[in-house]
């Protein structure tokens, strides 16, 4: 009776030991694999194809730089020498001076249009004007002196009545009757008497 006792908690002992070896073999594979896994996932983060970073900025559409008002050397207003070279070369009594002095207004008409001279300052205009003027060399700029009452004329003529220049205009290779409004102009006579002398009688 005491053997048989004995022999069943042998046996006991047996299968409770047994159990803990399976449970805790099992525990050790569980964490065995729960330790592979996050290396695993890093391997297949770090396997996956990375996006391409972009430098900030290099797909930006980037202003240009602005420009100073007073870098070209006209204090903001369009550079005036290939529109006022129609007034240099001639003067009173040379040949065609009707059409030259036609076709120079209508240059300058378009400049002082162009750059909105009635909504300039007098000083911006004095200075782009006097910059232009003084880099003629003398014999130019009496040339000029000379031909600019003939021009003024001729602008006076082509605000008063368009339609009527038209024929001189056009005979003057001038393609398209200037638009300029009486404001502009006055603004840019004003400014162009104020820096040419009168010219030497």
């Amino acid at each position: 009776m005491k053997s048989n006792l004995w022999s069943r908690i042998r046996a006991a002992g047996c299968c409770a030991a047994f159990s803990l070896v399976l449970f805790l073999g099992g525990c050790t594979s569980a964490a065995s694999s729960t330790s592979t896994a996050p290396s695993s996932s890093s391997q297949a983060l770090s396997e996956a194809p990375t996006s391409q970073v972009v430098p900030s900025g290099e797909d930006d559409t980037v202003p240009a730089p602005s420009i100073d008002a007073t870098e070209n050397g006209f204090n903001g207003l369009t550079d005036p020498t290939e529109a006022f070279s129609r007034g240099l070369g001639w003067g009173p009594g040379t040949a065609g001076t009707s059409l030259k002095q036609a076709a120079a207004a209508a240059a300058m008409m378009d400049w002082a249009e162009e750059n909105g001279a009635a909504d300039r300052s007098a000083g911006s205009l004095n200075d782009c004007l006097s910059g232009w003027f003084n880099s003629l060399d003398t014999s130019d700029q009496e040339n000029f002196a000379e031909a600019w009452p003939l021009i003024e004329t001729s602008a006076q003529r082509i605000l008063e009545d368009p339609e009527a220049e038209a024929p001189v205009l056009e005979d003057a290779g001038v393609e398209e009757i200037p638009t300029c409004s009486k404001e502009d102009w006055d603004a840019f006579a004003g400014a162009m008497k104020a820096v040419v002398p009168a010219p030497q009688q």
